[in-house]
């Protein structure tokens, strides 16, 4: 399918978004020198919707060029598209310090959420994006800005990591005053949730930092990374917060019995009522693997070595 007009969801003078599966910001303003400049943030999924993008983009601003991709983070989903877009247009590539590495290196995904070399299943699109490299990298949180012929478009980066190594997200407020705010994967929008409860993440306990620092955000505007936008983050940074608390608190409860990763990850899904695949066998098993390491260094829940094996158990309280 094509990317169509419709799907371009006007905020301000400067700013729009690409309503997708990932959804896409789209940056487009004349520049000093009356040149027209178009940014990305995030590319999609692969290098077929890398294409669908150039397409729209040649379709329906003729003149413009393309000048980079800013990327949210490394996962495939978000950062698909920029090999294609790079081999064609010369765009260049901005991330963060620790996703600028995986996006060269992307392999590093799949290893990470194997815990080694992955079987060959796991090196697909879905989870393996093409490398790419990155000419920009932010060094922590920055401001820069955009000039344009009607004035300055600000641009800040906020580090909001856990869903994922080095995630950031984008503060910008356009030459009319409008702020918009894409979040990446820290937010996921209300159908989203609904649909994936378990989310993926890496670090549950930065995943839960990054969202109480998204809600001291001000801005007119929140783009999650999938799902709708919303102007008021209160309500849908309490909904993610919720599915991560109900989470750990569903695998303390699991956990009234000593269970092995492997059976607790089994008890988890059916709960949950997921039917395991491969790929989601392996990414919810890393993502409860990294509830188990904040919930055990919290100290909710312990673990025992017995009989070559690993098994948590819920950590007994002293109630005296």
């Amino acid at each position: 399918m094509s990317v169509t007009t419709e799907q371009l969801v006007t905020l301000s003078e400067h700013i729009s978004y690409l309503s997708m599966p990932t959804n896409l910001g789209f940056i487009r303003f004349f520049d000093g020198a009356g040149k027209d400049c178009v940014y990305l943030i995030d590319s999609g999924n692969d290098e077929t919707t890398g294409a669908r993008i150039l397409d729209f983009i040649k379709a329906n601003f003729p003149d413009s060029t393309l000048k980079a991709i800013i990327n949210t983070h490394s996962h495939a989903d978000h950062c698909g598209g920029n090999s294609y877009l790079v081999r064609e247009t010369g765009c260049e590539v901005w991330a963060s310090r620790g996703e600028a590495y995986l996006m060269e290196y992307p392999t590093i995904e799949t290893q990470l959420i194997w815990g080694g070399t992955p079987i060959h299943d796991l090196r697909s699109k879905y989870l393996l994006a093409n490398p790419c490299r990155v000419q920009k990298v932010f060094d922590g949180e920055e401001e820069f800005f955009f000039h344009c012929m009607e004035g300055e478009i600000s641009f800040k980066v906020i580090s909001l990591p856990g869903h994922y190594v080095d995630q950031v997200g984008f503060l910008l407020t356009d030459t009319d005053g409008k702020k918009v705010m894409f979040a990446g994967d820290v937010l996921s929008g209300r159908n989203s949730i609904r649909k994936h409860w378990i989310q993926y993440l890496l670090d549950e306990t930065k995943t839960k930092e990054s969202l109480f620092k998204i809600q001291t955000v001000e801005a007119d505007f929140f783009i999650p990374g999938h799902g709708d936008i919303v102007d008021n983050i209160e309500g849908i940074a309490e909904l993610n917060l919720l599915a991560i608390l109900e989470t750990e608190d569903m695998i303390v409860d699991e956990l009234k019995s000593p269970k092995t990763t492997e059976e607790l990850l089994k008890s988890v899904a059916d709960r949950s009522g997921i039917v395991l695949k491969t790929s989601q066998f392996c990414l919810i098993g890393s993502t409860l693997r990294s509830y188990l390491s904040g919930l055990y260094e919290n100290g909710r829940i312990d673990y025992v070595i017995e009989e070559n094996r690993m098994v948590w158990k819920r950590k007994s309280v002293n109630r005296f």
